[in-house]
């Protein structure tokens, strides 16, 4: 049986005949410019670019910390302060004596061995009054650079040789002597710094 094919029929077949032969090679021709075109971008977007850029890149390395130099500050050496003692008066080995042989206490012939006049606080170490009068004769005996010598008006030992020259002696009271061995002040009572003070020169101008 022979099988006759038409015109219109025999075109339809080779278009198809081509059309398979053709899509194939197309595809794979597509294909393949898609990756080189993706390679190439890869490529293009993984070189650096720009002047002086090498084409390794270089991982920067951090400058080493340093740590600066601590200078320990050397002190000043410093002159040590040492205190001068006050410069002690001379003893008048004949006053202190005079004083004795008047009859009064060894403190106060003492003090008048090394000073014109002395102060001489009565004071009963029991009385808060006496303390405070005790204070003030002290400091007025120091404004008016005289001796000062405080005696305990409960010792006997201390007050018993004044107390046979005066008598009852006053608690609190002053007493300013001026060599050799005279009474030049009695105060009964409190005194103030300032009139221990006034009352000490005056004794000691007047001797």
């Amino acid at each position: 049986m022979t099988l006759t094919l038409s015109p219109p029929v025999k075109i339809a077949a080779l278009c198809g005949l081509l059309a398979v032969l053709l899509i194939p090679g197309g595809l794979m021709f597509m294909g393949r410019s898609s990756g080189d075109s993706v390679a190439s971008t890869a490529l293009v977007t993984h070189h650096p670019f720009g002047p002086g850029v090498t084409s390794t890149k270089k991982t920067a390395t951090p400058p080493a910390q340093i740590t600066p130099k601590t200078h320990k500050a050397t002190p000043a050496k410093t002159k040590k302060h040492v205190p001068v003692a006050p410069p002690q008066p001379v003893v008048d080995s004949a006053a202190v004596q005079a004083a004795l042989t008047a009859g009064l206490p060894a403190p106060l012939a003492e003090a008048l061995g090394r000073h014109g006049a002395v102060v001489v606080s009565l004071y009963d170490p029991y009385s808060q009054v006496d303390g405070i009068a005790f204070a003030e004769a002290r400091a007025g005996a120091a404004l008016a650079g005289v001796g000062f010598v405080p005696l305990n008006v409960l010792s006997q030992a201390q007050v018993g040789k004044l107390t046979a020259q005066l008598g009852l002696l006053p608690d609190p009271g002053l007493l300013v002597y001026v060599r050799p061995a005279t009474l030049a002040v009695k105060i009964s009572g409190f005194a103030d710094k300032d009139t221990v003070a006034q009352a000490a020169q005056n004794a000691a101008h007047a001797s």
